[in-house]
């Protein structure tokens, strides 16, 4: 045997060995590239909400991971790229909230199991895709995230309701929001994820053409270009639609938000005697402004006004201001912490009590009113109560709204991680109900926002501080078509 023989014998059998360890490398960068356009996707997501709130990112945020997911990523990881994308979103959404909040360690890392859970289920549909030859790409992974927010909205508190949902990185934009009236928050959580499912096929059709070897069905040129002119299609119908809809009501009503701002400058309670008298001074300060309806925070009284001696202060504030009040108490009763807003009319007379639908178990919270809405008349028009963790489930307000309401007073206890995002989500159930809505919150975010979801007046204090919102809203109808079908 030569030598160029023996070296050509070696190589050949060296061969297996060195493909075997390119192979090893190759699926390293893949993995370790996919994974880092997932995070990308993720943090996309994340700012688009509120606070850096760059909402153009929500409709293309997806992109980076649906191209991980389907090309990049080795298969049996494919489920990483739409799992670490939603769940890094979810944990810059709802981390900083959970973090403050009396929750469990295993709800502060509420964005891991999120991640974990949409792995799984995820996990084969690039083969699903391969199988059909991409034919039900572009709407078979939105329908089912839409079936599943709408399944979570309808489950227990734990599942957090509305929270995380794509639609409200686009709360701040009236002119576009108008048709949620019609289809609700999921029908515009449908369209931001159809077209970023569109613009992903647009992208996975050429690179799959380009290295078929990772992808050995590839999405058709032409039916990529199909579906975002279909897509752009329904955007702009809807854009026009939204328009055509949004009306300028006048405003009729005087409300007020009574935020006393119940954290110290030392980080303790400040007591419920003195909220009491602050509550009660500002409330005075609002009437004479003019003030008919107003708001106090969520369990600000530490007792039951319904049978409590106590309960006459607040009568006989009602009485002397002219106003309506709606404020919120809490009790304990046999080991459990009740949670309510009692209503007060200007004769004095105590309209009802409404025990939070949605209390928020895992925060120590119980009702045993749940679903048992009350709306009051006045000469204004009619008006109801929801309560804090109410207004991130679509039944409460559209429930209210069922039974006449026209302006909704939301009475909240929010925690410092949510106070730029929470009172936003008042701007989807406003224009799913056509009201008014007017929040006020212990110490961080009060609002009043009209029945087109246009804010008229708010105060976010991330610090927190002490506010007394005097505003104008208009009375809503209370009629839509969300309403009336859901």
């Amino acid at each position: 045997m030569t030598l160029a023989e023996d070296a050509a014998t070696g190589e050949a059998a060296q061969s297996p060995a060195a493909q075997s360890q390119q192979d090893q490398s190759r699926t390293a960068v893949r993995l370790i590239v996919g994974l880092l356009l997932a995070g990308l996707s993720g943090v996309l997501a994340g700012v688009s909400f509120e606070g850096p709130h760059i909402w153009p990112f929500i409709w293309f945020a997806f992109v980076p991971a649906l191209v991980a997911q389907y090309h990049v990523l080795p298969r049996r990881w494919s489920g990483l790229g739409l799992g670490i994308a939603i769940g890094i979103m979810f944990q810059i959404y709802l981390g900083p909230g959970l973090s403050d909040g009396d929750v469990g360690w295993y709800l502060k890392i509420y964005g891991f199991w999120i991640a974990i859970i949409v792995a799984l289920l995820v996990g084969r549909s690039r083969s699903f895709h391969e199988r059909t030859s991409y034919r039900w790409w572009l709407v078979s992974a939105p329908l089912a995230w839409v079936a599943i927010d709408f399944l979570r909205t309808t489950a227990t508190e734990v599942a957090a309701g509305t929270w995380g949902m794509v639609a409200y990185a686009m709360y701040d934009r009236p002119a576009f929001l108008q048709p949620v009236a019609i289809f609700g928050i999921h029908g515009l959580n449908l369209l931001i994820l159809l077209v970023n499912w569109a613009l992903a096929g647009l992208i996975l059709a050429r690179l799959q053409h380009r290295q078929p070897a990772w992808s050995p069905v590839a999405i058709p040129w032409a039916r990529a270009v199909k579906w975002v002119s279909a897509v752009a299609v329904v955007v702009v119908a809807w854009t026009v639609t939204s328009v055509v809809m949004l009306n300028h009501p006048a405003p009729t009503l005087r409300v007020a938000a009574i935020q006393p701002g119940s954290w110290t400058a030392s980080g303790g309670d400040i007591s419920s005697a003195l909220e009491l008298r602050h509550d009660i001074a500002q409330t005075k300060v609002a009437a004479a402004q003019g003030a008919k309806l107003v708001v106090w925070r969520e369990a600000g009284l530490d007792f039951d006004p319904t049978t409590s001696a106590r309960g006459k202060v607040i009568a006989d504030l009602a009485r002397q201001t002219h106003t309506y009040i709606a404020a919120g108490w809490h009790a304990t009763e046999d080991g459990k912490r009740l949670n309510e807003v009692a209503t007060f009319a200007p004769t004095g007379k105590l309209l009802g009590t409404y025990g939070k639908t949605h209390p928020g178990t895992f925060a120590g919270d119980y009702s045993d009113w749940r679903g048992h809405y009350l709306v009051y008349q006045a000469p204004f028009g009619r008006f109801g109560s929801i309560i804090c963790f109410d207004l991130d489930f679509l039944n409460s307000a559209r429930s209210v709204a069922k039974l006449g309401a026209q302006v909704i007073a939301v009475s909240s206890n929010d925690v410092q991680g949510i106070a730029d995002k929470h009172y936003t989500h008042l701007v989807f159930r406003s224009i799913e109900t056509r009201t008014s809505t007017v929040k006020a919150d212990s110490t961080y975010d009060s609002a009043a926002i009209d029945p087109y979801g246009r804010i008229l007046a708010r105060h976010i204090t991330p610090d927190g501080s002490a506010y007394t919102l005097v505003t104008d809203v208009p009375v809503g109808s209370g009629k839509s078509p969300y309403v009336s079908l859901g």
